[in-house]
């Protein structure tokens, strides 16, 4: 008998805690505002933190929510967060909670992007998150569709702007800069002299570093042996010796009697050797005059480039400061390093069309070499995480599967792919930073990202 009625006693306790839990349960489920249904719940700390919106939706723009915390607790602050990416400061939109007792909340909270978000509850100084993608749909948001992809929808597209182009074969050069000076072209520097003995009377003016044309008067001289030769050329038209006349007149030529000596080049005066009233001796230099029609250019090139240097290739040469370029090619390449610099001198020949070039001037170098056809995509396709490279190759509009490949050469536009990609398909080249965040947050990158073996 007293074990009947100690039976009894528990089947009632049983029951009545049954119908506590049943009746809470049916109590909590009819706080739920009529038209919400559950979207997510964020767990952690001891607590859990459940949301609810109307029809189960969450979208970019303004959104209500029903906020239930249990146990029932201080929800102090509930907020969305977007980290900061590259192009793109950290974004935060707080809930506007209003408090219905009971661990229960009335939200509303204005999304401002499509993305991934983290959504963060601050109950009791504790900190719980988790991640969601906006839009989010209860029962759908958690489908990842095709393996190892990331699903982009029309609104994110157009806010995040993402282009792609083509992976495609092409010519594959390599380039770097140095700097140089301008200096004389010493094949092109002439020297003026005499060949008889005279007397400078005047030198018109002319310095070193005078820019002339050629004709420029240079000096009037008086020379003896031309002033016999031009009386025997006298005498000799005089008497009617016409063999004389002829023997006088080739030497007098011979000597370039003519008083005033003319410039026979164009160019610029580097040395003047004479004054006026100074005596000149045969073969003596009285200038020296350098054409600048053509100029050397000397390039200090460091020496880990030395091996891309090849006489007769071409080059850009710029002045500094100026974005206009002038081709020139390579004439010499001098034997001896600069051990302190760790640099080998280049002489460059380059045309001075205009006299764009001035003696001494710095200019930029641009030296560039072909390394042969090779598949490229253009180099902000890759992201380097360190230990890998990866692109995302675009399966159709919205969908990108992140694809490590394996690169060779990389200039400053592109990038060689020796494996990893097929020639044709098309790679994101703007945007690549916040698809590779979406692509961390949504965990779509395994270990390794998966490799494609394609190779070229």
């Amino acid at each position: 008998m007293r074990k009947l009625l100690l039976f009894a006693v528990l089947v009632l306790v049983v029951a009545l805690v049954a119908g506590v839990f049943y009746y809470r349960s049916k109590e909590e489920k009819a706080q739920v505002p009529s038209g919400y249904s559950y979207l997510f719940s964020l767990q952690g700390e001891g607590f859990k933190v459940e949301l609810y919106a109307p029809g189960g939706k969450l979208a970019v723009g303004k959104n209500s929510l029903f906020v239930v915390v249990h146990p029932s607790s201080n929800l102090e602050n509930l907020y969305f967060y977007m980290p900061p990416m590259p192009g793109m400061g950290e974004m935060r939109e707080d809930v506007l909670l209003k408090s219905l007792g009971g661990g229960r909340y009335e939200g509303a909270v204005n999304i401002s992007m499509a993305g991934s978000w983290q959504i963060i509850a601050q109950i009791n100084k504790r900190t719980i998150k988790r991640e969601i993608s906006v839009p989010f749909e209860a029962g759908k948001s958690v489908q990842k569709g095709e393996e190892g992809v990331i699903n982009v929808d029309p609104t994110k597209l157009q806010l995040i702007g993402i282009e792609t182009d083509q992976a495609k074969r092409g010519e594959l050069t390599e380039g770097f800069n140095a700097v140089g000076y301008v200096s004389y072209d010493l094949s092109k520097t002439y020297e003026i002299t005499l060949r008889s003995d005279a007397w400078v009377l005047d030198t018109f003016g002319r310095f070193e570093g005078e820019l002339i044309r050629r004709g420029t008067p240079l000096m009037r001289v008086l020379s003896p042996e031309a002033q016999i030769a031009r009386e025997e050329l006298r005498l000799a038209k005089e008497f009617g010796k016409k063999d004389l006349e002829k023997a006088a007149a080739e030497r007098l030529s011979y000597l370039k009697a003519g008083e005033v000596v003319f410039s026979p080049y164009e160019g610029v005066v580097l040395e003047r050797k004479v004054s006026p009233g100074g005596y000149l001796k045969a073969g003596d230099v009285a200038y020296r005059i350098a054409d600048i029609s053509r100029v050397w250019v000397i390039a200090e090139v460091p020496q880990e480039y030395a091996p891309m240097i090849r006489k007769g290739m071409q080059v850009l040469v710029s002045p500094v400061g100026s974005q206009e370029s002038f081709v020139g090619r390579v004439d010499y390449i001098f034997p001896e390093a600069d051990r302190q610099a760790r640099t080998i001198k280049v002489r460059i020949s380059l045309g001075n069309r205009g006299l764009a070039f001035k003696i001494n001037q710095m200019v930029d170098i641009y030296f560039e070499r072909q390394l042969g056809n090779a598949l490229v995509v253009p180099a902000s396709a890759v992201v380097d995480t360190g230990r890998r490279q990866i692109v995302f190759v675009e399966k159709e509009r919205g969908v990108y599967e992140p694809r490590s490949v394996k690169l060779g050469r990389c200039t400053q536009d592109v990038c060689q792919v020796l494996e990893g990609l097929k020639e044709g398909e098309r790679v994101v080249i703007k945007g690549t930073f916040l698809l590779d965040s979406e692509a961390q947050i949504k965990g779509v990158y395994s270990e390794e990202v998966r490799t494609h073996e394609h190779h070229h």
